[in-house]
């Protein structure tokens, strides 16, 4: 028969564990929306692009001298913007991979050793 300090340690214990796991589904969840969020706006990007070179091509872009000046006036201010953006996706990409990465290791530090 258990004492009640053991019940006590045991129901924290099994308490711990929950707020874990919830916390790990919460994680997931907002890792899967993110990337969602990276993949529609890639594709979106992907599948607006045929339709603005198809306006440079038709003649309904009056400043047809880029791809890039397609954002701006300015040729070089579109190209500073499309390498923000560039830039800006890698750094996101990079920052899922890094958390995704450090919760792999959280989750193999969590998980008993089964080598008895």
């Amino acid at each position: 028969m258990r004492t009640n300090r053991e019940r006590a340690r045991l129901v924290h214990e099994r308490a711990a564990a929950l707020r874990r796991e919830m916390r790990a589904r919460r994680r997931r969840r907002l890792n899967a929306v993110c990337m969602a969020a990276c993949l529609l706006l890639v594709t979106g990007i992907g599948a607006l692009m045929p339709m603005l070179m198809e306006n440079v091509s038709s003649g309904g872009v009056s400043h047809a001298s880029g791809t890039a000046s397609l954002i701006a006036e300015n040729g070089a201010l579109g190209c500073i913007l499309v390498g923000l953006f560039a830039f800006l996706l890698g750094v996101c990409v990079t920052v899922l991979l890094y958390r995704l990465r450090g919760a792999d290791e959280r989750r193999r530090q969590d998980e008993p050793d089964d080598e008895d």
